[in-house]
């Protein structure tokens, strides 16, 4: 960082009980006065040093992560806690796709009876009836809400299917092994689903969308995995059949070894529709989840990192290499989350709060940097990352459960829904930082926007949950800016800034019949600022130093002194 004189924000010469209160929110500003003055060090916390210019634009912030689904999100979305949070989501610009399974098929599911698209049926002479209007009402209720779908052509209706759906196995897999009975039958509906959708939706809407031909089939027994291959090929042939733009692929798994069987068919394979080698793909699908299965129930732990996420990303990358056609196709984690299982809840698995508290707000924060940083400097994008939680709490009427969510009860967001929130204040450009490497428990991100600069620290450390180790200083330098005064806007989530379930456990763990609580819990959720610094930088740069809690996330908002202030 160099020389130069700060300035104390943070009052921690104070006595040692205002220490305490206020060690997370101590702040330096520091410039520079005097080049040969060396500023000293108040503390012996550990620092971490960045480097910011906003001229060093390294692409589009193109919020890859603003994603979500759920297994029953066709039900949820009708609920009133579905219809809060996909105005919020709206209002916040935090989803752009939204996913989910059983388009095709009937399901119960999580409380709902009727939770699948059940498009299909037969008459007593086995003639076949199409139903597609609770689908197309489902999707425009997306696009109401400026949200387009990554429709999933699954699963099969029991009356195609040559063995019917049973319920789930290990990491909560569905029993995804059934193909169809008729192919000829299957083909049709698929085809003319998507003509409908043309139709409905027009053909220019739906080019924008993404079609998957279906969810984890990684169960399929290794002997009829080439009969996943020709279920992929039907797909292709009814999907491209009606718009050759229509966007296509798959598929959907968190195996490595059946994703690269599937690559190597989608490149060198016989197409058992064609006959020609391989099938068209516009995007492959990938899922994964950071503590999954028994270990939720099992100790010692193995606790999720973002490090396994960022290793099994860079394991993808290089098997993708190995097929040169596929070179431009986009890649999609398009389910993921710090623990699977997303329906068990803390009450049988205590590890289980970590989906309640700030852990997964700031595990996704430093997988979202960690991913974009693999972008820049290995050249391999993640052009999706869709959460797979949305609003189940809410709909039961429970309070931070321990499910996998953006919202608990009450129309709350949980932490990880606010962090959403939060990263979507980052501007339309993303700007190079230099320093400590991605990866470790330390990170920034920095954005450019017409009002400003945007700086996201975080201090994340995935083997400390309950934020016990000490805080770190963060010092971020912004040069090559203009010779003025600046104010500086900083917004919080930890332990105690915007952090939903610590008031809630603060509060006494209330329910729903305490409407107070219940709206103090909602004004937590909301984004406004907790400091507002003034500076000046007579000599074009900024000297920045914060005081970062463990577990903690920090977004700066920098802009000039009379210019227009950001929407918090």
């Amino acid at each position: 960082m160099g020389n130069g004189v700060y300035a104390d924000h943070g009052g921690y010469h104070h006595v040692a009980d205002s220490y305490c209160r206020n060690l997370y929110l101590c702040t330096e500003i520091l410039y520079r006065r005097d080049r040969g003055c060396r500023r000293e060090r108040v503390s012996t916390v550990k620092t971490y040093e960045y480097t910011v210019c906003p001229e060093n634009r390294i692409g589009e912030n193109d919020r890859f992560w603003a994603a979500c689904g759920l297994d029953s999100l066709y039900p949820l979305i009708d609920t009133e806690g579905g219809e809060f949070l996909l105005k919020r989501m709206k209002e916040h610009g935090t989803c752009r796709y939204m996913r989910n399974h059983h388009t095709l098929s009937r399901l119960s599911k999580d409380g709902f009876p009727d939770a699948g698209g059940n498009v299909y049926s037969e008459d007593e002479n086995g003639k076949r009836q199409y139903h597609f209007e609770k689908i197309n009402g489902i999707l425009k209720r997306y696009l109401d809400y400026g949200i387009k779908p990554v429709v999933e052509l699954d699963f099969l209706p029991d009356e195609l299917s040559v063995r019917k759906m049973r319920g789930g196995v290990e990491e909560g897999v569905y029993d995804n092994r059934s193909y169809p009975a008729d192919w000829g039958k299957w083909q049709e509906l698929l085809n003319a689903f998507v003509r409908n959708l043309a139709d409905t939706f027009g053909r220019e809407e739906v080019r924008t969308w993404y079609f998957e031909v279906w969810n984890e089939p990684d169960g399929w027994p290794v002997a009829e995995w080439p009969l996943f291959h020709k279920l992929y090929d039907v797909f292709v042939e009814a999907v491209k059949g009606v718009d050759k733009r229509f966007r296509v692929g798959g598929p959907g798994v968190f195996q490595p070894d059946f994703f690269r069987d599937f690559l190597e068919h989608v490149e060198k394979g016989t197409n058992a529709v064609t006959g020609k080698k391989g099938t068209e793909i516009d995007f492959l699908s990938y899922h994964i989840y950071g503590m999954s299965g028994g270990w939720l129930e099992e100790y010692p732990l193995i606790m999720p990192e973002v490090q396994r996420f960022c290793q099994q990303v860079m394991w993808i990358a290089r098997m993708i290499e190995g097929y040169p056609g596929l070179k431009e196709v986009e890649f999609h984690l398009n389910e993921w989350g710090v623990f699977s299982n997303y329906e068990k809840n803390s009450r049988d698995y205590p590890v289980l709060e970590q989906r309640n508290s700030e852990f997964s707000a700031c595990f996704f924060i430093k997988l979202a940097d960690c991913l974009t940083k693999i972008r820049q400097n290995f050249g391999f994008r993640v052009n999706m990352l869709l959460y797979w939680g949305f609003c189940l709490e809410d709909s039961r009427g429970e309070l931070f459960a321990g499910n996998r969510g953006l919202s608990t009860g009450g129309h709350v967001m949980k932490p990880i829904g606010t962090a959403h929130e939060l990263l979507a204040l980052m501007g339309d450009e993303l700007l190079e930082v230099r320093g400590d490497k991605s990866g470790g428990p330390v990170g920034c991100m920095a954005a450019k926007s017409p009002e400003g600069i945007q700086l996201l620290l975080y201090h994340v450390n995935e083997s400390d949950p309950e934020g016990e180790l000490p805080p770190v200083n963060i010092e971020a330098a912004v040069s090559g800016i203009e010779k003025t005064g600046y104010t500086i806007r900083v917004i919080c989530i930890d332990r105690k800034h915007h952090n939903t379930y610590r008031k809630w456990l603060e509060l006494g763990r209330p329910d729903l019949c305490d409407t107070a609580a219940i709206r103090e819990l909602q004004r937590a959720a909301e984004l406004t600022c907790d400091e507002v610094l003034k500076i000046t930088a007579p000599d074009g740069r900024l000297f920045i130093r914060r005081r970062v809690p463990p577990q903690g996330i920090q977004l700066l908002m920098i802009e000039k002194e009379g210019e227009q202030e950001y929407g918090v």
